[in-house]
């Protein structure tokens, strides 16, 4: 059963997400860093500044303290590679404190969007870089993301491919605090874990506790994992799920990139999930605080990507999808029309209960999903 079909109970869904083959979250042995390292974690944060900046604290494996290597900007992804070229060096771990200049390859600007970053480790001249941290950098945040409550499942790849099957996600939202259940495998079984943190802009950091094992009271060792995820609309997200382990000379951060999505249940992954009764706020011209019912009840569609939902009042909401991004991601731009044309909206953040964006004069609207009893 695909995970956007309907689900007859709440136990029918956990019951089929323990038994799917999910892909692995975090392993089941506690990972033994000493005497490489006293601590896996890699402190990547940005430095005020007049230009673009980050600064890296860790613990290296040896006294012979890395340098910069390389720092390489891929659209939103920035690559840092640290390396130690001195040869026999004694295995002590010594605390390490990096200041990186990001004013080529990013500019003298911090983007507007949040920068990935990922820190890559080499112990030796010859060693390939090896993951040992990642962050999201988000220096000046942008509005805050209402990342909508209730379960969130990871997309196929473009492929139809999906290393995450099976994994669910559960996320709640209260004010600018989310907490996020992740149901995902080990090579001893299914697991939970649990989260909770802050939303800074669009983006969010969790620290997940596995949930304990079954006949136990305490978590399992070396299971906890972690969790970034950068909302870039109410109903779509990047995640990033990694656990640590011990390499040959340092501890590794072994993650999965996938994106995520709030789906309707339903078989139909077309603009009938948008059907219904709704409320739109702040689109009359003048009045942000108006309010209006709008009933959409037909569908029909102008493109293999694109649908459009007639209201009751003979306004049109017009969607596109990304062609690239699976068949059920949700649309990632949204318009409403009025009968004779007039923009009444665009709307840039999209989820199945509500739709974020904009007037022409940019004026915040609001279309909010209601629930007649």
């Amino acid at each position: 059963m695909r995970p956007w079909s309907v689900f007859p109970a709440v136990a029918a869904l956990a019951v089929w997400l323990a038994a799917a083959s999910a892909g692995t979250a975090a392993r089941a042995s506690e990972p033994v860093l000493a005497p490489y390292s006293d601590s896996p974690e890699l402190k990547i944060e940005a430095v005020s500044g007049d230009t673009p900046r980050l600064r890296l604290q860790g613990v290296w494996p040896t006294p012979c303290l890395p340098t910069v290597e390389k720092v390489q900007l891929d659209g939103s992804d920035l690559r840092i590679e640290l390396r130690s070229k001195k040869p026999l060096c004694a295995r002590a771990s010594v605390p390490f404190d990096l200041d990186i200049d990001l004013s080529r390859p990013v500019g003298k600007q911090w983007p507007a969007t949040p920068l990935r970053v990922s820190v890559l480790a080499a112990n030796s001249v010859a060693a390939a870089p090896q993951l040992r941290g990642f962050a999201l950098i988000e220096p000046q945040p942008g509005p805050r993301a209402l990342p909508a409550s209730g379960l969130w499942w990871p997309l196929p790849e473009a492929d139809a491919s999906n290393p995450m099957a099976g994994t669910g996600f559960s996320f709640e939202v209260q004010g600018n605090t989310i907490a996020a259940a992740v149901l995902g495998r080990t090579g001893n079984g299914s697991i939970w874990y649990f989260g909770t943190g802050k939303l800074r802009g669009r983006t969010v950091a969790l620290d997940l506790v596995a949930a304990p094992q079954a006949g136990t009271t305490t978590p399992g060792g070396g299971n906890d994992a972690m969790l970034a995820l950068d909302f870039d609309s109410n109903g779509r997200a990047t995640a990033w799920l990694g656990y640590y382990e011990h390499g040959d000379n340092q501890p590794l951060l072994r993650q999965q990139t996938f994106a995520l999505a709030h789906l309707p249940f339903a078989e139909r992954t077309d603009g009938t999930a948008w059907q219904g009764d709704w409320v739109l706020l702040g689109a009359t011209p003048g009045q942000p605080r108006s309010a209006r019912q709008l009933r959409l009840d037909a569908t029909s569609f102008i493109a293999v990507a694109n649908y459009r939902i007639s209201g009751d009042d003979g306004s049109v909401l017009s969607c596109e999808r990304d062609p690239a991004a699976a068949r059920v991601a949700p649309p990632r731009h949204c318009r409403l029309n009025a009968a004779n044309g007039t923009l009444i909206a665009d709307f840039d953040s999209i989820d199945i209960n509500r739709l974020d964006g904009y007037a022409p004069d940019r004026t915040p609207v609001q279309l909010i999903r209601i629930d007649k009893r």
